[in-house]
C-alpha cells in the first residue's frame, strides 16, 4: 500500500513528494507478536531514493 505522499506524487507536479513520505519501515503492534500495525509504503520509489535499483 503506498502511502498518501508517494501517491499524490504519483501524479504531474507532485513527483518531488516521494522524499516527504515517512513510512519507509514497518511498524509492529506494541506486544502483537509480529502484528504489523502500519505497513510500510510498496512504492518502487524508495528503492530508486536510497540508489537500490
Amino acid at each position: 500500500m503506498r502511502s498518501a505522499e508517494c501517491a499524490l506524487a504519483s501524479q504531474d507536479g507532485y513527483e518531488d513528494l516521494h522524499h516527504e513520505c515517512r513510512q519507509t519501515k514497518d511498524i509492529p503492534l506494541p506486544h502483537g507478536a509480529g502484528l504489523i500495525l502500519v505497513r510500510r509504503c510498496d512504492c518502487p520509489c524508495h528503492r530508486r531514493i536510497a540508489g537500490v535499483a
